[in-house]
């Protein structure tokens, strides 16, 4: 954690609470980036774009766990997701940083993944509506023929 510029560790801390008084804080956005999509639509589309700015806005570098081996990350990810923020306050600054950076850097690609989906879903959806509005008129010229 030492390789991370210290605004990016205090905007990690941010995640769990600490220094925050508004009671909401990072709070929530460490809620939001472990929840998954909801239902298929423009609001869930618009939702996760704003989640992946506010976990990019974190500032971690793009190349930062690239050393580490895939087995470790994804055990770091899966016990920074099922700790609650007091949990993670708990912990030593350097663990709590490196879980929550991990945590960060993998919902970056998941979101990410999940947004080409939603998109992709999105156009099927589109297209099929278009395809049956077409049908129908075709179906409705033809009968006043």
């Amino acid at each position: 954690m030492s390789r991370l510029p210290k605004a990016v560790r205090a905007r990690l801390d941010e995640l769990t609470g600490d220094g925050v008084d508004d009671g909401v804080g990072g709070r929530g956005l460490l809620a939001e980036l472990k929840a998954d999509p909801g239902p298929l639509g423009l609001e869930t589309v618009l939702t996760e774009i704003d989640k992946l700015g506010q976990v990019r806005s974190i500032g971690l570098p793009a190349a930062l766990f690239t050393d580490a081996s895939e087995k470790l990350i994804a055990v770091w990810r899966a016990r920074a997701a099922r700790q609650y923020p007091s949990d993670l306050r708990a912990m030593a600054a350097p663990v709590r940083r490196t879980l929550l950076a991990v945590l960060c850097w993998v919902r970056t690609a998941e979101i990410t993944d999940g947004l080409v989906d939603l998109l992709i879903q999105l156009v099927h959806r589109i297209n099929a509506r278009a395809e049956r509005r077409v049908e129908g008129e075709m179906i409705a010229e033809l009968r006043r023929v």
